[in-house]
């Protein structure tokens, strides 16, 4: 894909990975449209401050969009952690993270089309069962689903499923509330200008999934096959039955 004066919305760009990518396709020459609940300050782009967990802001920016711009390649980053363990969960949580990691996406995809590419950030919690994880995953989840299955109905996608990345705030909304995050696995933690990298050369190819890192390839299955032992791991230290 040749990215010279696409028009590109990123939600999530205020900062970590939907600011690694707005500054990568700045200098492919794209036109940026960058949303976030916070203001985002970022030269020669339009900035739109938009809360996805709210259903009223997203009308109303969908709305402008409609109205104002003609998007080519949408990029939805945006997302919210969270490692609860599901009896703890409360509603308030439950709506705000489907709001914004799965309905958000689903949404902007409907309200936008057509597109040339749409590129969803998933996670490695979509793809294996991991314990505390439940309701993030489910968002996650959802998100690999609908992706797939646009690419079925002959839409151009991106599929980015992604390990913890090092150098962003998102990482302390998913460290398991009693294990932490071991200082061996912090370490293979990838950086998040070398994720955005990838993100681009992979849209660059018209790949429709990329898993980084590549190794996760190799855990999913082995995770699937061992989960007795994932859960005996995880009422060690939780004394759940």
């Amino acid at each position: 894909m040749n990215f010279r004066n696409k028009q590109v919305l990123i939600t999530g760009a205020a900062r970590g990975l939907g600011r690694e990518l707005a500054g990568l396709l700045d200098k492919e020459g794209c036109s940026l449209i960058l949303v976030d609940r916070d203001k985002v300050t970022f030269p020669n782009a339009r900035v739109y401050v938009c809360d996805l967990g709210d259903f009223s802001q997203r009308k109303k920016f969908m709305e402008e969009m409609r109205i104002n711009a003609k998007v080519d390649i949408l990029i939805n980053c945006a997302g919210i952690g969270s490692h609860s363990q599901s009896g703890q969960l409360t509603v308030d949580e439950i709506e705000r993270i489907m709001q914004v990691n799965t309905l958000a996406p689903l949404e902007f995809y409907a309200g936008l089309s057509p597109l040339e590419l749409v590129v969803n950030i998933g996670s490695v919690a979509g793809e294996m069962s991991l314990p505390s994880m439940s309701l993030y995953a489910a968002s996650k989840t959802s998100v690999h689903a609908f992706t797939r299955s646009i690419h079925l109905e002959g839409g151009r996608t991106l599929l980015v499923i992604l390990g913890p990345l090092r150098g962003t705030d998102f990482i302390h909304s998913i460290t398991h509330p009693l294990t932490g995050q071991p200082d061996w696995y912090r370490g293979l933690d990838l950086p998040v200008e070398k994720a955005a990298s990838l993100i681009i050369k992979a849209m660059r190819k018209g790949q429709s999934q990329l898993v980084a890192p590549n190794w996760y390839r190799v855990v999913f299955p082995i995770a699937r096959m061992f989960y007795p032992l994932i859960r005996v791991f995880n009422k060690n230290y939780t004394g759940s039955n």
